[in-house]
């Protein structure tokens, strides 16, 4: 279980993610250039709420279809900065771990933004990988198709997120870890050769964190 060993006192899988992670002020300054196509489209006819869904809704799918197609760490070492370290030093099992959060923080950070969230700062963008990280496991510990409601899920994660301290975030994703581990080893995410976790597993996964981010940024005005 190579995602639970820990870097000092940082998981693994935190450190290689943190490590092919993008600038959060690049995704900040894309997040808000779509969003700043969507207020001149519809400004004049929709409120700021229709239009952060309609922006929100777009990155949770523009997300969700590229995890779906994007290849294995071996082809995409030289695309990704850092992720050609982290398979060296970490492995491929944590490498294609780490490349399939990487798709999911990024994207809750996008999301963030559209919310008014600045994920340049460190409070913030550590908010980020605590949220795509709860709903990592959600998703993927869920049992026989049960799921909270909107406000039940969301009043969850602002109970979790009230400490939302550097160790609170390290412990997080040593369970992201264990859980990634367990399910490959059930065969319930396919790691392999060229895969990340699968085609349908890696986009529908994608997609539920993306929702649950949304709900969470739609109702929550500030760091918990």
């Amino acid at each position: 279980m190579s995602e639970v060993i820990t870097v000092g006192d940082k998981p693994i899988l935190l450190k290689a993610i943190e490590l092919v992670l993008a600038e959060p002020a690049a995704i900040r300054k894309e997040a808000l250039q779509l969003k700043d196509k969507y207020v001149t489209r519809y400004g004049s006819d929709r409120s700021e709420d229709e239009i952060n869904a309609y922006a929100a809704d777009k990155i949770i799918s523009n997300y969700s279809y590229y995890t779906a197609f994007v290849g294995g760490t071996t082809a995409l070492t030289g695309v990704i900065p850092g992720l050609g370290t982290v398979l060296a030093a970490f492995g491929g099992a944590t490498a294609n771990t780490a490349l399939s959060m990487k798709y999911q923080i990024e994207m809750t950070m996008a999301i963030a933004t559209i919310y008014g969230r600045d994920i340049t700062i460190e409070e913030e963008k550590r908010l980020c990988l605590m949220i795509a990280g709860l709903g990592a496991i959600s998703e993927m510990t869920r049992v026989g198709g049960k799921e909270p409601g909107k406000k039940a899920s969301v009043k969850m994660m602002q109970q979790y997120l009230q400490d939302a301290s550097l160790q609170t975030l390290r412990e997080l994703f040593k369970k992201v870890g264990i859980t990634f581990t367990k399910k490959a080893a059930e065969k319930a995410i396919p790691f392999g050769v060229g895969v990340i976790i699968g085609f349908s597993a890696n986009k529908g996964l994608t997609w539920y964190v993306g929702t649950k981010a949304r709900d969470f940024f739609s109702v929550t005005d500030s760091i918990v």
